[in-house]
């Protein structure tokens, strides 16, 4: 989950950054590399292959920072977008995998939302069961609550990263809250408010 951080403040490094300076390039690398890692692990398991990604990107970053057609707010929207697009072109270059990224893509994000009913609940039947409902759902279905609730992205942001339309990412995660409802059952209600809570 994204920590709020001043508009005021995201301009003024973004502005920096635009201009060339060094420290401010430091502080959105910063802000951005690990959240970046963590996702790109969920869509590739070899780590150096993430991690040679997150070079290109952060380096195609400054280099083309002058003509970068977005705003700071929606910086980790389009570094998200970029990673992914830079790691499938990476990898079948590579020749490690033949297939965009789909259904078939074993997507394993790590939920803030576990870890807060966890230490909130201490039920560790809860606990299993909220675990046992993540894991069951469609690997599309994963990210795209991923994406909502980890990383806060908006439904269009999530229609870009997904290749999918607006309304599809809707379905997407009203079918994975209407799965873990049905398999946690009646404690399905605290770890969906939980879930909405840490959304806002």
């Amino acid at each position: 989950m994204r920590q709020k951080i001043s508009k005021d403040y995201l301009n003024n490094v973004w502005s920096r950054f635009k201009s060339g300076e060094q420290d401010a390039f430091a502080i959105l690398y910063n802000q951005h590399v690990d959240p970046l890692f963590s996702y790109g692990l969920k869509l590739c398991k070899d780590e150096e292959a993430v991690k040679d990604a997150l070079q290109e990107l952060f380096l195609e970053l400054y280099l083309k920072r002058e003509k970068i057609n977005t705003d700071p707010e929606n910086l980790r929207f389009y570094l998200l977008l970029a990673l992914k697009r830079t790691l499938i072109k990476k990898l079948q270059s590579d020749r490690k995998i033949t297939h965009i990224f789909n259904e078939a893509i074993d997507f394993e994000p790590v939920y803030s939302i576990e870890f807060q009913i966890i230490e909130q609940e201490k039920d560790a039947e809860i606990n299993r069961k909220v675990l046992n409902a993540l894991i069951q759902l469609p690997a599309k279905q994963k990210e795209a609550v991923y994406l909502r609730f980890n990383e806060s992205l908006e439904y269009h942001e999530i229609a870009g990263i997904l290749e999918i339309t607006v309304e599809s990412v809707r379905k997407q995660v009203h079918r994975a809250l209407k799965t873990v409802r049905e398999i946690i059952g009646k404690e399905a209600d605290t770890f969906l408010f939980a879930l909405f809570s840490k959304r806002k």
